[in-house]
């Protein structure tokens, strides 16, 4: 069968994504062993000290070397036209959308945000105008990856390619397999999946001393490490139910919403604020280790309201998709019973 050009398209797009992937997990691994092996140091004031960078990098090479492997899986089940292949591509252009999405309109507004950043060791401070273009044209690359994203949501929900997918889909005979009975819609088999793909990223930061901030409160050492721990069990626990479709998983994620105002209204607040600073300073004291920490202008309290004003509004689709499709997390009805048989009649 003749594949259309978006579908070679994409599969080109993938084996991108894949080879950028695998060169950075390589990348970080022969960084992460030339680290060890030299022992070289960290030249002031670059963030994290020699014994953080190994592990660092040790830990996101395994997460880009999973992801690569997500992309030539994806890869060759597009080619084949396997209907689960569908549901990873769409899975992919979520994430392009959303983290491409947030990336690109963070870009375009710190310009005007961030302080002119004053001159350090008799150097000149960097020229505003031109940090401008270069924040344009990092949020200009971003924005061309999130509209590649919705581009394919778009394109791989459309009715010809459904049709075309379900061709090579295996028959089922017997129920979805989901605990309500009733069929998974696809935007909730697409929410679940980026659930599940962000559950590993928490885990990161298990292993590193860094303190946890939530709502207000400052969590140090083995709490903070559980905190991390627990919100990365949410995330795979919410992602699992989304696609069993168990409606406890559907109202964990407005649960979760709710959290973000709270978070906000916590932060304007002055013991917010002094509290979010002194959970900064911590952390630049465990990744510079006395040494002094270049001002950081993505550790304002007011950035942080400004980003999570912006997830809130990327958030409220995902609601909105979660409320539309709450008939597919109540259990179906029983199917009618047949109707009897007339005996036959004898002679």
């Amino acid at each position: 069968m003749r594949r259309p050009v978006p579908i070679i398209l994409t599969a080109v797009l993938l084996g991108f994504l894949a080879g950028g992937e695998l060169l950075l997990a390589v990348s970080m691994v022969f960084a992460g062993v030339v680290f060890l092996t030299k022992s070289l140091q960290t030249p002031p004031p670059t963030p994290f000290a020699p014994s953080f960078l190994p592990i660092m990098m040790f830990l996101f090479s395994l997460l880009f070397a999973a992801f690569a492997g997500w992309s030539i899986v994806t890869l060759v089940g597009l080619v084949r036209l396997r209907s689960w292949a569908r549901y990873s591509v769409l899975v992919i252009a979520g994430l392009l959308a959303v983290f491409g999405g947030i990336s690109a309109v963070t870009s375009f507004v710190m310009p005007f945000l961030m302080p002119v950043p004053p001159a350090v060791q008799n150097q000149p401070a960097a020229d505003p105008a031109m940090m401008r273009v270069i924040f344009f044209v990092i949020g200009a690359v971003y924005a061309f990856f999130a509209a590649i994203g919705i581009a394919l949501l778009v394109y791989y929900n459309l009715a010809r390619m459904r049709a075309l997918f379900l061709q090579n889909a295996p028959v089922a005979l017997g129920a979805p397999n989901t605990v309500t009975g009733r069929p998974r819609p696809t935007a909730i088999a697409v929410i679940s999946w980026i659930y599940l793909v962000s559950a590993p990223f928490f885990l990161i930061y298990t292993v590193l001393p860094f303190p946890a901030f939530f709502l207000g409160f400052i969590f140090y050492g083995a709490a903070a490490h559980c905190l991390y721990l627990f919100f990365a069990v949410l995330a795979f626990a919410i992602g699992y139910g989304l696609y069993r479709l168990r409606e406890p998983a559907r109202l964990a994620v407005f649960a979760l919403f709710v959290l973000f105002p709270i978070q906000v209204v916590v932060l304007l607040t002055p013991w917010g604020a002094r509290q979010f600073r002194l959970a900064t300073d911590i952390v630049n004291a465990a990744m510079y280790r006395g040494q002094q920490a270049p001002p950081n202008v993505f550790a304002s309290p007011g950035l942080i309201v400004f980003f999570m004003l912006v997830a809130c509004a990327l958030y409220v689709p995902l609601l909105w998709l979660l409320h539309r499709h709450r008939e597919a997390f109540t259990p179906a009805r029983p199917a009618p019973p047949m109707p009897a048989t007339p005996a036959p009649l004898a002679g």
